[in-house]
């Protein structure tokens, strides 16, 4: 099944997917549907405190999907979201066993989000977490790729434009210990 949405398209017609691509960047959307369409070859069995996830052609092994739904916490032996920020096949499938049409927000982190107005406000009205406003800057910076990436007049506007933003910001002081604390964290991102 394909359809079209915003230069996008949707492979799996599943609820999830045109949810995600809403919500998603180009870059962040490609890797969730990847997983997506994996899902499909999978199959969940319950088990007492978890799902046991495996590929169809398996008779043995899998991974564990712990799966909470009044709480919306999915968690994944795996661990590909706890790495990537991206949830894995083995919770997606779960989750659409368990007849989930949308991804709960806490696993659509806001550095893979496109930018919308409500965000760009909560970056000027709200003094949020440090950690928070790095994660947004990440995805306004992802966002700006892909726009950029799409003609060769963007490409180099933008790179104008990025040249001059970044030598203003090295003109500017590094002033306390919790931001230098927080640069020293996003260097292990």
């Amino acid at each position: 099944m394909q359809q079209n949405l915003q230069n996008i398209s949707l492979k799996t017609g599943a609820p999830m997917e045109s949810h995600a691509a809403t919500v998603l960047t180009p870059f962040a959307f490609s890797k969730l549907q990847e997983q997506l369409v994996l899902a499909a070859h999978y199959a969940s069995f319950p088990m007492e405190d978890s799902f046991l996830v495996r590929h169809h052609t398996k008779l043995e092994g899998g991974r564990r999907v712990y799966w909470i739904p009044r709480d919306g916490i999915i968690s994944c032996s795996c661990h590909l979201f706890e790495f990537s920020g991206i949830l894995c096949r083995h919770a997606l499938r779960v989750l659409s066993t368990g007849n989930c049409f949308q991804i709960p927000d806490k696993y659509l982190p806001l550095r893979w989000r496109k930018i919308s107005t409500s965000s760009s406000k909560l970056l000027h009205n709200a003094p949020s977490d440090h950690a928070e406003r790095i994660q947004l800057l990440q995805s306004m910076v992802s966002n700006l790729i892909s726009e950029s990436a799409k003609s060769k007049e963007r490409l180099d506007l933008a790179t104008e434009q990025v040249s001059i933003l970044l030598s203003r910001i090295r003109e500017q002081p590094v002033s306390s210990p919790a931001v230098r604390d927080a640069a020293s964290i996003h260097r292990n991102f």
